[in-house]
């Protein structure tokens, strides 16, 4: 059996057919050969899958940190606005103030 027939195999016959032959035989050590390989390509395939789960996570971890530093500047200006609307509160309790004080002592 040739390198393309074991390639064309299932797994499922590839270790059926392997079941079968005597360990010390060259067909076995064709098919642990051939299973061998399999192993080292679905490794591969893991590997490449890693590295774009990777690339992944870092872009949104990207993400996450633009998202943080929008909502860290949105606290600044709501802090300033809070700030500026209690000077607007505070002018206007002066001005109140300042309009009735003169009518009290009269």
């Amino acid at each position: 059996m040739d390198a393309r027939t074991l390639r064309a195999m299932s797994f499922d016959a590839l270790v059926d057919w392997m079941g079968r032959s005597e360990p010390d035989s060259p067909n076995h050590n064709m098919r642990m050969a051939e299973l061998r390989f399999r192993e080292l390509l679905l490794q591969v395939r893991s590997s490449e899958a890693q590295i774009k789960a990777a690339e992944s996570e870092k872009i949104a971890a990207d993400a996450v940190v633009e998202g943080t530093e929008a909502a860290q500047r949105n606290a600044k200006y709501m802090l300033a606005s809070v700030v500026v609307a209690a000077l607007a509160a505070l002018f206007s309790a002066i001005s109140v103030l300042v309009t009735l004080l003169p009518a009290w002592f009269k």
